[in-house]
């Protein structure tokens, strides 16, 4: 198994583990991989059983499964209009599960994992104001709006979707010098591309244009 192994063996499982746990420093959402089954008390107990049990094969199997969709995630984003997820199940050039392979041969996990984000200034400014404004203003007791973590959400999404398809995308909020800026939301899309990424019960429609402000380059 990839994940499940004695305390003796070293895996990745709690670096994963780690990465899931914070996905919301990455402006997506925790609900979609599998957090009411991978709970760190359960892979305590796995690993120190000293045989390998269907409970452990299927607590491996969601890791997995999870780390390949955070992966394919960070890299296309979950809502990418040309590369959905039908197109990336068939193939592509970028590989989530040779990306996590490779992450797990290494002693660089979280390194290589974070590497599949895209690494244009936009995007990178976006990623380091809100792992500031989730992780440690959060952690300081700093009251921030929901609607503000959400807006920087849904604007990197788009920018996976330019970074990976080469289309410019419609930015309703950047990042420059630490200072938030916002734009208008032309198309009157961010409620919907909000909804479609917190919301479980609503299927993705993939129909949003991708469309760049210049003064935005």
């Amino acid at each position: 198994m990839a994940w499940i192994a004695p305390d003796t063996v070293k895996t990745h499982a709690w670096d994963a583990m780690l990465l899931l746990d914070c996905v919301k420093q990455y402006g997506l959402n925790h609900e979609d991989y599998h957090p009411k089954q991978l709970l760190y008390p359960v892979l305590h107990q796995l690993i120190e059983q000293k045989n390998n049990t269907k409970e452990a094969a299927i607590y491996d199997v969601l890791l997995t499964d999870a780390m390949i969709r955070f992966i394919n995630d960070l890299h296309y984003g979950k809502l990418n209009p040309v590369f959905t997820f039908y197109k990336v199940d068939k193939g592509v050039t970028f590989s989530a599960d040779k990306a996590l392979l490779s992450a797990l041969q290494t002693d660089t996990f979280l390194t290589v994992i974070n590497n599949t984000q895209p690494k244009n200034v936009l995007y990178s400014s976006l990623q380091d104001h809100m792992r500031l404004l989730v992780g440690q203003r959060s952690g300081d007791c700093y009251v921030i709006p929901p609607a503000i973590i959400r807006k920087m959400a849904i604007n990197m999404e788009r920018l996976r979707w330019t970074t990976s398809t080469g289309i410019p995308v419609h930015l309703t909020l950047v990042v420059k010098q630490g200072q938030v800026i916002t734009y208008k939301d032309k198309f009157n899309q961010d409620k919907e591309l909000e909804r479609e990424l917190y919301d479980e019960n609503s299927p993705p429609k993939r129909i949003f244009k991708l469309k760049l402000y210049p003064d935005q380059l």
